[in-house]
């Protein structure tokens, strides 16, 4: 018959141990389950990236203009710095009709001095078009305006360009003058054809005063009836007893009469 098995004290002091904490548990209630413990996490070397703020969108460069070509004098076309092209009709004005109209050739030209290769600003774009504005700061359709060489558009309601408008035409400049008188719609009115001088007629010369006529000298005797007397000389015919002699008395000769009175011999 085999010895019975004993169990180590060490072992029986275990299950003892185990026996007390079940009774303990089964009057108490369940145990605290045990807290879990956070592994911390190993220190970097890197350190944590900060916030930025992010750096500000660079503001675009600002467009300028220059006037490429001219259509009429409200009509240019304008090239940007950017590189665009654009048509655009200027704020406020009227002008001629292109060839047809009266004083388009003059505002054709004028504008197109004025403006081509030059840079201008340009306004806020509306309906009625854009107010173009000249290096110098001038406003193109104000001086377009001034100059007589376009019309205020009457759409755009500016009192300043409508009394620039009636200064132009009080001072009859550019198209308000002749022949248009403010008529750009329609070509130029024919001249009326230069009158023919007539030639007035050459007065005849007044007639020169008329001078009193001298009395007509005494006729001249020429010839001479033969005397019935004759007498050599005066002392002969006072000799006789005939002196004074009388043209047409016998003896009578103009020889005797000196001073030729139709007399002789008085003396």
């Amino acid at each position: 018959m085999q010895p019975k098995k004993r169990f180590p004290n060490w072992l029986k002091i275990v299950l003892a141990t185990f026996a007390v904490l079940f009774v303990l548990g089964a009057i108490f209630g369940e145990a605290p389950e045990p807290t879990p413990t956070t592994t911390a996490a190993p220190a970097s070397s890197t350190p944590p990236p900060t916030s930025t703020t992010a750096p500000p969108t660079p503001t675009p460069a600002a467009v300028t203009y220059t006037v490429g070509s001219v259509t009429d004098g409200a009509t240019v076309v304008v090239n940007g710095s950017d590189g665009t092209s654009r048509t655009v009709h200027v704020l406020g004005v009227l002008a001629p009709l292109a060839t047809t109209g009266c004083y388009a050739a003059e505002s054709l030209g004028w504008a197109t001095a004025t403006l081509s290769g030059k840079t201008v600003t340009l306004g806020v774009e509306t309906a009625q078009g854009i107010a173009l504005t000249l290096a110098d700061g001038q406003d193109y359709a104000t001086l377009a305006i001034q100059q007589g060489y376009l019309k205020y558009a009457t759409t755009a309601g500016s009192a300043a360009l409508a009394a620039t408008e009636s200064a132009a035409k009080a001072a009859v400049s550019g198209l308000w003058g002749p022949p248009c008188h403010g008529t750009i719609d329609a070509p130029a009115p024919a001249p009326a054809p230069a009158p023919v001088p007539v030639a007035k007629p050459t007065p005849a010369p007044k007639p020169a005063p008329a001078t009193k006529a001298a009395p007509p000298p005494p006729p001249v005797e020429t010839t001479e009836k033969a005397p019935a007397a004759y007498y050599a000389n005066c002392s002969a015919a006072k000799a006789a007893g005939a002196a004074p002699l009388y043209r047409g008395d016998p003896g009578y000769r103009s020889a005797l009469d000196r001073d030729g009175d139709g007399v002789a011999c008085e003396r």
